[in-house]
């Protein structure tokens, strides 16, 4: 069943704008692309830590991590994968 909406934690903006800051519209798109497909199919990813999802955004290290509450996408954040994944788990459970 597709989703209706997607929204962002204050927490994800922050990581998207950091994002965007290094990386500029490449990330905007490639992140543009990926929620498109998640609201499509919001089972997509992998559970990373139950409730949370986790999808890769293409040709980057960056991890989308989400929920799904009914039929909304609650991005939670975007993080870059190539740290220690304790840090990652720290931070999803702020």
């Amino acid at each position: 069943m597709a989703a209706e909406e997607h929204f962002f934690s204050s927490a994800a903006e922050a990581d998207f704008q950091s994002l965007y800051n290094r990386y500029g519209d490449l990330i905007y798109g490639k992140v543009d692309r990926a929620i498109s497909k998640l609201l499509q199919h919001p089972e997509l990813a992998p559970i990373y830590e139950d409730p949370i999802r986790r999808l890769v955004i293409r040709g980057t290290p960056v991890g989308l991590f989400y929920g799904i509450h009914g039929r909304r996408i609650a991005i939670v954040a975007l993080l870059d994968l190539r740290q220690n994944p304790e840090g990652i788990l720290r931070r999803l459970k702020e």
